[in-house]
């Protein structure tokens, strides 16, 4: 056989030739397959992690806007980055196939808007065969920190001044003073709440063996501030008729009246009540976990502060608050500050909400 002949029969051989077709056409089949396959992936992916960054924007602006002041932008922007990634990545526990790249967050002051980006790869699985590893499905989400009312509080201040208020603080001060910084620190916090004086009325009453002039619930916030500046330590200890006369003052009909005039809402009630001892007149106790009881039964929300107290006034003020989670037991200034905070936190929350 010539060689001419030979080249000639190997080209007209037919064994084989259906098994190479099939290989070659099966190639864009299985990537067609392996595309819709790795997109729906990528889809499901880019959708969790929306809402993975929806849920931690919402929750990190919730919680910057009540504890950073809105007007310091370099503030606001840090404590965003410090509260939203660990959120982000809780929320997104459970996807699979992506790579974390980071995210860039941005509070913008002079709109209130804040802006969030968050870089992930989905790792691709039969794009990676044609060399396509990772394919970009960036997310975008927005928020405002815009503060808006979102409730209204009328809340009452009930605070020992007994003579004991005048003992050394262990912190080179004495208790009195350590009480008068941490209340009129709180007060001025809710200043940025409510700038307008909409929203928050607040009175007090300071007690040693008698109620001390009962402060009238009113729309000033520095009302309540002087009052508290100007308390003096001296005298036994009787809580027994000022926890009543805060009773009586929030659970007026004009409480309801004033904030309907003026933001149409029926108000959360509170009252706060601290102390750095126990009675020492007959009955005291008994009279005040009367109206304790009466006041929760009533739907007013009790806060109490035992601070430096020994173990009957610890288990009074136990008694008179309407949770655990509403008993505070500071032993230092720093504590007490902490206790008015956290309280004051929780009553702003009533306030605001993120638009």
């Amino acid at each position: 056989m010539t060689i001419l002949k030979r080249v000639r029969n190997f080209f007209n051989h037919k064994s084989g030739n259906v098994a190479a077709t099939f290989a070659i056409a099966l190639l864009p089949i299985m990537l067609s397959v392996g595309a819709a396959i790795d997109y729906s992936r990528m889809s499901n992916l880019h959708n969790k992690v929306a809402i993975a960054t929806d849920a931690a924007l919402l929750a990190a602006v919730a919680n910057v806007m009540n504890s950073v002041d809105l007007k310091d932008t370099a503030a606001v922007n840090a404590r965003l980055k410090e509260e939203f990634e660990p959120l982000l990545l809780a929320n997104m526990y459970g996807a699979d196939s992506y790579i974390y790249n980071g995210f860039t967050i941005n509070f913008d002051p002079k709109t209130g808007g804040v802006d969030v980006n968050v870089d992930v790869d989905y790792n691709a699985a039969i794009f990676g065969l044609v060399g396509l590893n990772k394919l970009d499905t960036d997310v975008e989400a927005a928020t405002s920190m815009q503060v808006k009312a979102g409730g209204a509080i009328s809340m009452f201040l009930v605070l020992d001044r007994s003579g004991s208020m005048d003992w050394s603080n262990g912190d080179g001060g004495t208790k009195m003073q350590s009480l008068q910084l941490a209340t009129i620190q709180m007060i001025s916090n809710f200043r940025k709440y409510d700038p307008n004086e909409e929203f928050i009325r607040m009175g007090s009453v300071a007690y040693s063996s008698h109620t001390w002039s009962v402060q009238q619930i009113k729309w000033d916030l520095d009302y309540v501030k002087n009052y508290v500046d100007a308390m003096l330590a001296g005298g036994g200890t009787d809580s027994s008729n000022a926890v009543e006369q805060a009773y009586n003052m929030l659970t007026k009909k004009s409480e309801i009246t004033e904030h309907e005039k003026k933001n149409d809402q029926e108000p959360d009630l509170v009252l706060v009540f601290m102390t750095d001892g126990d009675n020492n007149s007959p009955g005291a106790d008994s009279a005040t976990k009367i109206t304790c009881s009466k006041a929760k039964n009533y739907g007013i929300e009790i806060y109490t502060i035992a601070f430096q107290a020994p173990a009957k006034g610890q288990g009074l003020l136990k008694y008179c608050a309407s949770s655990s989670a509403h008993y505070f037991e500071p032993e230092n200034t720093d504590e007490l500050i902490d206790s008015f905070k956290s309280i004051g936190k929780n009553v702003s929350d009533k306030l605001v909400l993120a638009k």
